[in-house]
C-alpha cells in the first residue's frame, strides 16, 4: 500500500466523522430553535398591544385559509389562527396581515361561518379566547351523509389561569358545543380536564372522559367519565364505571 492511499484513508477517517458530528449538530440545534419558536407562537396574547416612540404597535395578527366544507350542512367555515409578528406592526401603517411569522397547528382563535354563497352568517366568538380543538363530526360511510349530526364540538380557554400573560393550551380549557352554523353557544363542562369527547347514539348524546381539576399529578389522577344530553343540557357522571374501575384498583394493593 503507498503513502499516498495510507494518507487518503488517514484524511478520510478524521474528515467523515467531522462531518457527521457537524451535521448532527447544525440538525439538533434547528430542532430545539423550531421546537422553541413553535411553543411561543401557538398562543393568544392577553395584552397584545405596546408603545414605542407614541406609536401603539401590535404584536399579533390573523392567519387563515379557504373556506372549509361543513357536514350535513350547506355551510362553510374558516378557522382563523394567532399569528405572532416578527416585528411589532404599526396599527396605522396600513401594513397587510401576511407578514409574520405562523406555524402551523390544530388550534384557532375564532371561527367564521359563511353560508352556500360565502355570506358571512356568524363569528363562534366575540371575546378573545383560545381554540384548542374543533370537532365536527362526520361518517364512516361516505354515500351516504348521516343526517342526525346536527353539532360541533370544541375545546376553548377563556382566561389566562396561569397567568403568563398568554392564553394557550397550558390554560383551563373547558368544553362547549354550537349548531353546525357556529349559533348557539353552549358550555357542556366546567371545572374539569376534559380528556377526549365523542358524540354518540345518533349525535344525541356526548361521552366524555376527564379528570378532575387539581393540583395533582396527573399520573396520579384518575380518569373519569361522563355523559351529557344534548337536548337536555344535562352532564351526568358515569359513577358505575368509576366504581367497577376502583374495584379493579384494589386488586392491585
Amino acid at each position: 500500500m503507498t503513502k499516498f492511499i495510507k494518507s487518503l484513508i488517514i484524511i478520510n477517517g478524521l474528515i467523515i466523522p467531522t462531518v457527521l458530528l457537524v451535521s448532527l449538530g447544525i440538525f439538533i440545534i434547528t430542532l430545539i430553535q423550531s421546537s422553541s419558536n413553535s411553543n411561543d407562537s401557538v398562543a393568544v396574547n392577553t395584552d397584545n398591544t405596546v408603545l414605542n416612540n407614541g406609536d401603539t404597535l401590535i404584536n399579533q395578527g390573523l392567519n387563515y385559509y379557504s373556506p372549509e366544507p361543513i357536514y350535513n350542512s350547506l355551510n362553510y367555515c374558516i378557522k382563523i389562527m394567532p399569528k405572532t409578528y416578527d416585528k411589532p406592526l404599526n396599527i396605522g401603517s396600513g401594513s397587510s396581515f401576511e407578514k409574520g411569522s405562523y406555524y402551523q397547528n390544530d388550534s384557532y382563535l375564532n371561527v367564521l361561518f359563511l353560508d352556500s354563497n360565502y355570506n358571512v352568517i356568524s363569528r363562534l366568538l366575540d371575546k378573545k379566547a383560545f381554540i384548542l380543538s374543533m370537532m365536527i363530526p362526520t361518517s364512516y360511510n361516505e354515500e351516504k351523509t348521516d343526517t342526525t349530526v346536527k353539532n360541533i364540538g370544541y375545546l376553548i380557554a377563556f382566561e389566562d389561569s396561569n397567568n403568563d400573560k398568554k392564553i394557550d393550551d397550558r390554560d383551563f380549557n373547558d368544553l362547549y358545543i354550537s349548531d353546525l352554523n357556529g349559533k348557539n353557544l353552549v358550555q357542556v363542562t366546567k371545572g374539569i380536564d376534559v380528556k377526549e369527547f365523542i358524540f354518540i347514539n345518533h349525535h344525541k348524546d356526548i361521552f366524555i372522559s376527564y379528570t378532575d381539576r387539581t393540583d395533582i399529578k396527573d399520573e396520579y389522577k384518575m380518569k373519569r367519565f361522563a355523559s351529557y344530553n344534548i337536548k337536555m343540557r344535562e352532564l351526568s357522571n358515569l359513577s358505575g364505571i368509576e366504581n367497577a374501575l376502583k374495584g379493579v384498583q384494589r386488586i392491585l394493593q
